[in-house]
């Protein structure tokens, strides 16, 4: 088992070098094009449940990361068929995102662009408001709202 620890300090390290080397548009294209390939793995592998409406997937998604001990806890609270409040609790990498945006550098946003990924193959993308974000209890809290093509 990895530690949170180490996975973020690596986190911080690749994401930190892949801003400097690439520069910042670059790096979000690069950790979007991450998002798809991560996605393409998770359902070769048969990690997530794939086909089915879009909250689902997302649903599908969240779990898996919460087995991999990527986040301890993610709570989705649906609003409507397109709508829904997205709560992450233990974000193992949350130090290093938030340090990485201080420094004017991106994070990989894993989570983030592998939902959006399975959103993109089935027609959709998301909006994405902040509504809350609490380093001191490691929990951050945003709204989403997922539009048609």
């Amino acid at each position: 088992m990895v530690s949170p620890q180490f996975f973020d300090l690596v986190n911080y390290s690749f994401c930190s070098a892949v801003s400097q080397f690439l520069g910042p548009e670059k790096a979000v294209e690069l950790f979007r094009y991450m998002g798809r390939t991560h996605y393409e793995e998770l359902k070769k592998r048969n990690l997530i449940k794939s086909d089915g409406k879009p909250m689902e997937v997302l649903e599908s998604i969240a779990r898996y990361l919460e087995r991999s001990g990527y986040m301890e806890r993610i709570e989705i609270q649906r609003l409507s068929e397109n709508e829904a409040i997205v709560d992450m609790y233990g974000v193992s990498v949350l130090e290093s995102s938030v340090r990485l945006t201080q420094e004017n550098k991106q994070p990989s946003h894993i989570m983030t662009n592998t939902m959006f990924a399975a959103l993109e193959e089935l027609g959709y993308d998301a909006e994405l408001i902040d509504l809350l974000f609490e380093t001191d209890k490691n929990h951050v809290r945003e709204k989403w709202i997922l539009r048609k093509k």
